[in-house]
């Protein structure tokens, strides 16, 4: 694998094309990275030393498909664009045939001697049905697969980085908890599903707590104290009014709603929400209803 991949996309975010609805899962794609170290899963900054594991999160229409993927991490290189690279060779690699590993991750070891003033980058490629190539920059046939990268900071003093949590109490439809119930495929009626009409409006709402949102290092008053917070939503049918919505450091509502119209076809649709903090700190939780 190359020690800085070529990317077409340089978020945790799948391409898409114009004109498409982003927040509409069409087809497979990547929606979100986290980083979770190793006996401390709530915390997404290693020290050096440490080992860690980065996984990303691939929303399809199926219920299931099989995956390739491959990663490369490394120390980053101090950004002079928009384009993230690597600073040095990889410190850890993987490669992934279709359907070897169920979740596109990797584990690795910081190196003890990185500087904790440092940035780790992870780069690669994710394939859904299909296998990395040799290169491990794209994906053998077809379909080039979905390029990903992440940056994430190391634990420093006074300063480490907590994933924000998307907790299942936090999340409401029209109101009432959402229940986590694993996706069928059939008739959804009557197994536990919220159940609602075609074509009706419903709202679906996330209430966050203000431990989400880490304090940061304040060199001067003109420096936020605490981190801004992206949330994103994601669906295979119907209509969201919005895809994202940033959680301003400085803002007082942790509560963020948005509308949704059912499809006015019947059958399960399947929600995905994340939640970002722009420093390599992330959390994902899947939903779904049955429309009838």
């Amino acid at each position: 694998m190359l020690a800085a991949l070529g990317l077409s996309c340089l978020t945790t975010f799948g391409c898409d094309e114009p004109l498409k609805s982003v927040e509409l899962i069409a087809e497979p794609r990547v929606l979100a990275g986290r980083v979770e170290v190793e006996g401390e899963p709530s915390r997404a900054a290693p020290a050096p030393g440490e080992r860690a594991t980065a996984s990303f999160l691939l929303a399809t229409p199926a219920l299931e498909m099989p995956v390739g993927y491959a990663f490369a991490v490394c120390s980053a290189q101090l950004q002079r664009g928009a384009r993230a690279a690597c600073a040095d060779a990889p410190f850890a690699e993987i490669s992934s045939e279709n359907g070897q590993l169920p979740t596109p991750a990797i584990t690795f070891e910081v190196p003890a001697d990185l500087a904790p003033s440092g940035r780790i980058l992870v780069l690669g490629v994710v394939c859904p049905d299909g296998s990395p190539d040799a290169g491990g920059s794209a994906c053998v046939g077809r379909d080039p697969g979905t390029p990903v990268s992440l940056e994430l900071e190391l634990a420093r003093e006074a300063d480490v980085n907590q994933n924000p949590e998307l907790e299942p109490e936090s999340i409401a439809f029209d109101d009432d908890v959402w229940p986590e119930q694993a996706a069928v495929d059939g008739d959804c009626s009557g197994v536990g599903f919220v159940e609602v009409a075609v074509g009706s409006k419903h709202a679906l709402s996330i209430t966050l707590d203000e431990s989400d949102r880490d304090a940061l290092p304040r060199p001067s008053k003109l420096d936020p104290s605490r981190e801004s917070l992206q949330l994103s939503h994601f669906t295979t049918g119907g209509d969201l009014t919005r895809a994202f919505e940033t959680i301003a450091w400085d803002s007082g509502d942790l509560r963020r709603q948005v509308s949704w119209t059912a499809p006015k076809q019947p059958g399960l649709v399947r929600f995905w929400l994340v939640l970002r903090d722009f420093r390599g700190g992330g959390a994902f939780a899947e939903r779904a209803v049955c429309v009838h």
